[in-house]
């Protein structure tokens, strides 16, 4: 299957989910979740709804704490997580938080990503985590972006 061709069953899921969110963000969440299946392949791109956001994720196995940038919706926005953003460098310090772990950039345009830091990030990130993963066993495929969705939990 092509990378920028989610299987029918997830896409359906995922919009559901979105529909519930103003229409202007859903279509942003749409343009990032195509700039990132472009940039993580060859990924796994997980999405799940919590309990204050819906979360989809990019990493190389099925463990959401394996993943190295997640989209977190909101009701009136977004942020793109690094769940292990306090190791990478930022020399622009545009990364928020003070977590031991996590950190996130406030986003409001596909521009803003693919701005040079924001990029630089996106890229270490994936760096970073295919150094932690380097002796798990990775789908190498590089056309493959494969979604999970889980359903929500009652």
């Amino acid at each position: 299957m092509n990378s920028r061709q989610p299987t029918p069953d997830g896409e359906a899921l995922i919009a559901g989910y979105l529909s519930s969110y103003p229409a202007e963000l859903g279509a942003f969440v749409g343009e990032l979740r195509c700039h990132l299946r472009e940039e993580a392949r060859p990924a796994f791109e997980l999405a799940a709804p919590s309990t204050q956001s819906f979360n989809i994720g990019y990493g190389f196995t099925t463990k959401a704490w394996d993943c190295f940038v997640a989209i977190i919706v909101y009701r009136k926005h977004l942020n793109l997580s690094f769940p292990s953003g306090a190791s990478l460098e930022d020399p622009e310090g545009i990364l928020h938080g003070t977590g031991s772990r996590i950190r996130h950039l406030k986003l409001s345009s596909l521009a803003d990503l693919e701005a040079a830091p924001a990029g630089e990030l996106l890229a270490a990130a994936r760096r970073h985590s295919l150094y932690l993963l380097r002796d798990e066993s990775i789908d190498s495929d590089p056309k493959e972006v494969i979604t999970r969705v889980r359903p929500p939990q009652k």
